[in-house]
């Protein structure tokens, strides 16, 4: 599992761009992959869709 923000952010928009690396820097595949959001009060797990 990459982990791309492991910071305290802000409150407000932010937005992340993934170099589609694994965490050994590799290029991953095409393909679905799944992300996770995390709050204090908030957590969610989504699809996103990689298109090379």
């Amino acid at each position: 599992m990459k982990q791309l923000i492991g910071d305290h952010l802000s409150v407000g928009q932010h937005s992340v761009v993934w170099d589609d690396k694994d965490e050994t820097n590799k290029p991953v595949s095409s393909g679905i992959y799944l992300y996770q959001l995390k709050t204090e009060n908030y957590e969610q797990t989504k699809k996103m869709i990689l298109m090379k």
